[in-house]
This record gives structure tokens, C-alpha cells and sequence, in this order.
């Protein structure tokens, strides 16, 4: 049975962040993003954008957050897992 591809939805927290554009809001460091994948809520993680600029993430390591928009990111999670076969592709 073919898993569906996963969604990923962030959601900012403790943030005074811009209003959202087009793709989101900007992250930035500090700000902390809740990563919801769907149907694999095993995957669901909750992390902080450290001072570097990157986050971490299980199975993909640090990943590049700050300065990109949350649907930029969840594409970057979402590509992440794909390439590791830990979901399967859209």
C-alpha cells in the first residue's frame, strides 16, 4: 500500500514575527516551529531556530531555516525525507 506523500505544516511560536506573506512568515533565530507531518505523526517535531540559522530535525540532521519562509522550509523538510525514503514521494 502506497503511503501518502506527507504535508508539512509549521506553525510559529513565541515569535513577533511579520504578518504572513505569500509563503509565510520569515523565520528567524529563536523563533520555534512546531513541523506537523501528515499521516506520520511519529515524524511530528518541535524545534527552535538556533542563532546559526538552522534547525534539527530527526533523520535529516541541521537544516537551514532563517531567512527562509515556512513554505520554503516545509518543502526543505519534505525533499529531506523523500531523498531518505523515510516517506514516499508526492
Amino acid at each position: 500500500m502506497a503511503r501518502r506523500a506527507m504535508s508539512a505544516v509549521l506553525l510559529l511560536a513565541l515569535t513577533g514575527a511579520p504578518a504572513a506573506l505569500a509563503g509565510g512568515r520569515v523565520l528567524s533565530p529563536s523563533d520555534v516551529v512546531a513541523i506537523r507531518i501528515i499521516d506520520h505523526p511519529e515524524l511530528d517535531w518541535t524545534a527552535r531556530v538556533e542563532p546559526d540559522g538552522t534547525i534539527a530535525f530527526p533523520y535529516l540532521g541541521r537544516i537551514k531555516a532563517a531567512g527562509r519562509d515556512e513554505d520554503a522550509l516545509a518543502r526543505a523538510v519534505e525533499r529531506g525525507l523523500v531523498e531518505r525514503k523515510i516517506i514516499a514521494a508526492p
